[in-house]
């Protein structure tokens, strides 16, 4: 269990790699990579709903006039499976790797944002702030 600085999971076998982790033992040893960022949470107290169905903050005193109050995460969880595994030890390309994890399933944090979006947890201008999609 180890924290990197990366923007998304797929980034941290290059992190690692570049860290001197032979590849040969990192696609051996390493079970999943999570990714995460922290985006604002609209002020249950002053968001609005536009005509479209999407949330917007407002501001009110309970916020500080800044239409968010509290954070929340978005993430994505990269499972190191056999192709994955096949992927590290091979040197493949980190936008391979991100390929892969996604078609094997892994939702990204933009995804996980969306989701948040739709639930008026935050604001897509929030989410699109903190994610590099």
């Amino acid at each position: 269990l180890a924290t990197l600085h990366t923007n998304d999971a797929p980034s941290a076998v290059t992190r690692l790699t570049d860290m001197g982790i032979e590849p040969f033992l990192l696609s051996s040893s390493l079970l999943g990579v999570l990714g995460q960022r922290l985006v604002r949470k609209l002020c249950v107290h002053c968001k609005r709903q536009d005509g479209q169905g999407k949330w917007h903050p407002v501001g009110c005193t309970e916020c500080g006039m800044s239409g968010y109050k509290g954070r929340t995460g978005v993430y994505e969880l990269m499972v190191a499976d056999d192709e994955i595994r096949g992927l590290i030890h091979a040197q493949a390309a980190e936008a391979k790797l991100f390929e892969i994890a996604q078609l094997n399933g892994m939702k990204t944090m933009r995804e996980d944002g969306d989701r948040l979006v739709g639930e008026g947890v935050t604001s897509l201008e929030e989410v699109l702030r903190v994610t590099r999609e």
